[in-house]
């Protein structure tokens, strides 16, 4: 399911067109559902839930021999340990299952390596779309990560050095407050305005000036 809707994308790409009639910077908006699948972790996870419901079910053998023989008229001697294996074996899979739940996600991976994957996948979109490669060097990327609930933001290097790192800093904290408050594309569209207008001051457009990248939101797929 899209980050966007159709309107909101138009909003968030009208909002980039405007901001670069007043410079000659570039302004890129990529949203990916998730950086990386953190498929390891949630495998360690589940596995070490497993393990322990394992432990815990062959501490209580007692209990599980009473049950089965309350269920079974001569229970074979066999069941106890397939029951016991049973339970650490559903144990993982419902552990697995739950770690695809967002919130428990982000508790599970963690928000060091959620940020890591977050700024290498950014790093990543802006070699592949081509950010770099603009006639003056003067592309930013505005990358927003939704699992992570993180945003990335990456100025090339002819603005790079012009700017003080705290103003990116600012816009970026900004952003990730008003996502955290369900304001989606507006956020994202006073974001672009706010970058836009520090390119201006910094960047001024040139009498050749031509839209390099386009306007519109790049949504990326999960797993891309």
């Amino acid at each position: 399911m899209a980050f966007l809707t159709k309107e909101e994308s138009n909003q968030v790409a009208e909002a980039v067109a405007q901001a670069e009639l007043k410079t000659g910077g570039e302004i890129v908006v990529a949203i990916i559902p998730e950086s990386d699948d953190y498929a390891g972790k949630e495998f360690l996870f589940a596995l070490l839930m497993g393990i322990l419901a394992f432990f815990i079910a062959a501490w209580n053998t007692t209990g599980i021999s009473a049950l089965l023989n309350t269920m079974f008229w001569n229970p074979s001697p066999i069941l106890l340990p397939l029951s016991v294996g049973t339970i650490g074996f559903a144990a993982a899979s419902m552990a697995y299952a739950l770690a695809q739940i967002p919130a428990l996600d982000r508790l599970i991976v963690g928000k060091r390596v959620m940020e890591l994957s977050v700024k290498k996948r950014a790093m990543r979109h802006f070699a592949e779309s081509g950010v770099y490669d603009t006639q003056d060097a003067t592309g930013v990327l505005l990358f927003l990560s939704v699992l992570e609930r993180r945003v990335e933001l990456i100025a090339d290097r002819g603005i790079h050095e012009k700017i003080a790192p705290d103003t990116w800093d600012r816009i970026v904290s900004a952003l990730s407050r008003s996502l955290r408050e369900n304001k989606g594309a507006q956020a994202l569209v006073h974001a672009v305005q706010e970058i836009g207008i520090v390119l201006a001051e910094h960047v001024p457009p040139r009498e050749d000036d031509e839209n390099e990248k386009g306007d519109a939101p790049i949504e990326l797929e999960k797993g891309s």
